[in-house]
C-alpha cells in the first residue's frame, strides 16, 4: 500500500478509536475546564473595564444631580451668595441680584456715590434715595434707583464701595414696575441690607467665605417668586 494511503488510514483509525472510546466523567470535566479557561480569562479581563464604567457613571450622575458649589470671586459676589445661606432671604417680590468690580478707575478717597454716578451714568431724576454708611473698613453707598428696563423701568437697590482703586458693586433688581418706590420694597430693601451690610463682611484683605449651591448653569441666586420680567 502506498505510504500516503497508509498514513491516511492510520489517521482515520485513530479518529475512530477516539470516537468509540467512552470518556470518563473526569475526562469530560477536564475537557470542559480546558474549553472554559479562555472564556474565563476574557471575562476576568472585562472586570476592570466594567468597574471603571460603573465609577464614571456614578460620578456623572452625582455631578448632574448635585453640581459643585460656586466659590465667590470677590466681595460683591460673596454678599449675594450670603443672602442665599440658610435661612435664605425670602421676599414676597422677585429680586434678581448681580455683582461686579470695576477695577483701577478710582482713587481710594473717591466717594462711592460719585463713583457709582460716573460708572452707571444716572441722573438725579433716577435717584429715589441715597445714603452712605460706614461698614467695617469701608464707606458703603446705598442708592435706590429707577432705571430704564426692557419692560419700561424697574427699581434697583445699588450698593457700592471703594476697595483701593476698584469700585465694588452689588445690584438688586426688584420686579415691581410701579412709578414710585413702595413701602414694601423699602422694607425688604432694609431687610436685605441688614443681612449683608455687617462689619464681618467688610474686612479689608479678605472676603466672606461662602459658597452657592446653585442649579446647573446658574451663577447667581434669585430671591422671591419667579417673575416673567
Amino acid at each position: 500500500m502506498p505510504p500516503p494511503l497508509r498514513d491516511r488510514r492510520r489517521r482515520w483509525l485513530r479518529w475512530l478509536r477516539l470516537l468509540s472510546t467512552p470518556l470518563s466523567a473526569r475526562a469530560l470535566e477536564e475537557r470542559a475546564r480546558r474549553r472554559a479557561r479562555p472564556i474565563a480569562r476574557w471575562l476576568w479581563g472585562l472586570v476592570p473595564v466594567l468597574l471603571l464604567a460603573l465609577v464614571v457613571g456614578g460620578l456623572v450622575a452625582m455631578w448632574t444631580r448635585h453640581p459643585p458649589a460656586l466659590v465667590a470671586r470677590h466681595r460683591p459676589e460673596a454678599l449675594c451668595f450670603a443672602l442665599a445661606q440658610p435661612p435664605a432671604f425670602a421676599p414676597p417680590m422677585a429680586i434678581e441680584p448681580s455683582a461686579a468690580v470695576i477695577r483701577g478707575r478710582f482713587g481710594p478717597t473717591t466717594p462711592p456715590e460719585e463713583a457709582l454716578r460716573q460708572t452707571m451714568h444716572f441722573n438725579d431724576e433716577m435717584v429715589a434715595s441715597s445714603r452712605t454708611r460706614h461698614v467695617g473698613d469701608y464707606d458703603v453707598a446705598a442708592m435706590w434707583l429707577r432705571l430704564p428696563d426692557e419692560d419700561g423701568a424697574r427699581f434697583w437697590l445699588v450698593l457700592g464701595w471703594i476697595e483701593g482703586s476698584d469700585l465694588a458693586v452689588c445690584n438688586f433688581r426688584f420686579a415691581d414696575d410701579g412709578p414710585v418706590l413702595t413701602p414694601d420694597q423699602e422694607a425688604w430693601g432694609d431687610e436685605l441690607m441688614a443681612r449683608i451690610l455687617v462689619p464681618a463682611n467688610f474686612h479689608a484683605g479678605g472676603i466672606p467665605e461662602v459658597r452657592l449651591n446653585a442649579a446647573r448653569g446658574a451663577t447667581m441666586p434669585s430671591f422671591g417668586p419667579r417673575h416673567p420680567g
